[in-house]
């Protein structure tokens, strides 16, 4: 990817459903998943290579144990990561806890501006339902922080749930409910360039094209944890290594952006070994 000394460079890592306890199995699928470990894992690849980045986004679903512990250990996982981490709640989180748990690098942000960019974190949970909503309130404030933006500036919007259909039945019932609404609102606009979301637990590259032509590109970034067949109408688990995406928005308000993947699956085995360099090379600074 290009990179300049005035392109912003972001790691995006999204779903990673811990637990209070690092030894916990994330218990709604047979796959061996332990959430906490697979997040320790990526933080501590991403960490080693963090030089000329500007922050790590976390687009929801930071807990599948909705409890201050699991809030609390997260915080203090990404207390140790070396860049500011931004980061917003999804459908399994209660944002309130989040307010109240979260602290130090980790910061619950709205509006972060990197020189010409601007990144516009949206909270898209709705309480008990595992659908995306925006309160009146979400989008009048995207509307003032829009409005707020010069023109010759360009924006970044990150949430949670899908803005657009990624083509799987059963996760589309589950995406952002206004999409009509968020979309008529974004055209007014075009210093918007970009949406990413997390959620589908899969890789989603797509648009939203407008009628004069213009497009917004859409991101979907896939889990740190396990991942989704893409374009099913059932729910079918797929491999799951952890992934990130990584991010360069270029001075000119272009956009590139690539999703990886870790090489290995965080096995039990790998965790309960006694060989402490096998612990080290995996977790780093968060082997403990």
């Amino acid at each position: 990817m290009e990179t300049t000394p005035s392109a912003v460079r972001l790691f995006q890592i999204t779903d990673s459903h811990c637990y209070a306890s690092d030894d916990s199995r994330l218990t709604w699928t047979d796959m061996p998943i332990y959430p906490n470990l697979s997040l320790k894992a990526i933080l501590a690849h991403l960490g080693g290579m963090a030089e000329g980045y500007n922050a790590l986004l976390l687009t929801g679903d930071l807990a599948q144990e909705e409890i201050p512990a699991t809030y609390q250990r997260v915080n203090a996982l990404l207390n140790r990561f070396p860049l500011p981490v931004y980061t917003i709640p999804g459908n399994h989180d209660i944002p309130q806890m989040m307010q109240e748990n979260l602290s130090g690098n980790v910061q619950m942000a709205e509006h972060v501006e990197l020189g010409a960019w601007h990144l516009l974190l949206l909270d898209t949970h709705a309480d008990g339902k595992p659908d995306g909503r925006l309160s009146e309130a979400q989008f009048e404030r995207l509307e003032q922080h829009l409005s707020s933006i010069p023109e010759d500036h360009f924006v970044a919007i990150f949430m949670h749930h899908h803005p657009v259909p990624i083509e799987s039945e059963w996760m589309d019932v589950m995406g952002l409910q206004q999409k009509t609404y968020f979309w008529q609102l974004v055209e007014h606009f075009p210093q918007v360039k970009v949406v990413f979301n997390g959620h589908i637990h899969q890789e989603f590259n797509g648009q939203y094209t407008y009628t004069d032509g213009r497009v917004v590109a859409v991101h979907g970034t896939p889990a740190t944890c396990v991942q989704m067949k893409p374009v099913r109408k059932n729910i079918e688990f797929d491999h799951t290594q952890p992934a990130w995406r990584d991010i360069v928005l270029l001075a000119d308000g272009r956009v590139e952006t690539r999703v990886y993947y870790l090489p290995f699956v965080v096995e039990e085995e790998m965790v309960n070994s006694s060989n402490k360099c096998i612990t080290h090379q995996l977790f780093g600074l968060y082997a403990g």
